[in-house]
């Protein structure tokens, strides 16, 4: 392993115990737990309303897992299960935006301090990043 590789693995394991314990105190803050967190936030970045199923294979979890998880946020308010339009049969979990809200305010601090990171890097930097980190996403997305 070069020293680069070791610094990344190194930093990488730092940022993730670090975003864990962030999202662990975020979720408890907006009376969630940490994959009820982690659920809604993929619901929101889907851009449209997400079958169980789908659900089920973004986060990994299983079924049974997933309907769990989907009754709380639906409990807390975050979801609402609803008929898909295209298919009556079918039922869709669509994000309460008025819940956005109290999400977006749990990551604004984290976001600001990002922006005042960035500024520190180039474009080009920066474009570097965004790639090497969009290809760490698409690799977990394989597995």
């Amino acid at each position: 392993m070069s020293s680069s590789d070791e610094r990344i693995s190194s930093a990488m394991r730092r940022v993730i115990a670090d975003a864990v314990l962030t999202n662990e105190r975020i979720a408890r803050g907006i009376g969630l737990n940490v994959v009820d967190l982690q659920t809604f936030g993929i619901v929101l970045d889907a851009g449209r309303p997400l079958t169980a199923g789908e659900i089920s294979a973004r986060t990994g979890l299983p079924t049974s897992t997933t309907t769990r998880v989907i009754d709380r946020l639906e409990k807390g308010g975050f979801v609402r299960r609803a008929s898909d339009p295209s298919d009556r049969r079918k039922v869709v979990i669509e994000p309460i935006h008025e819940r956005l809200a109290s999400f977006q305010d749990a990551y604004a601090g984290i976001l600001e301090d990002l922006a005042r990171l960035n500024e520190g890097f180039s474009a080009a930097e920066l474009d570097t990043i965004a790639r090497y980190l969009e290809a760490m996403v698409a690799q977990g997305s394989r597995e």
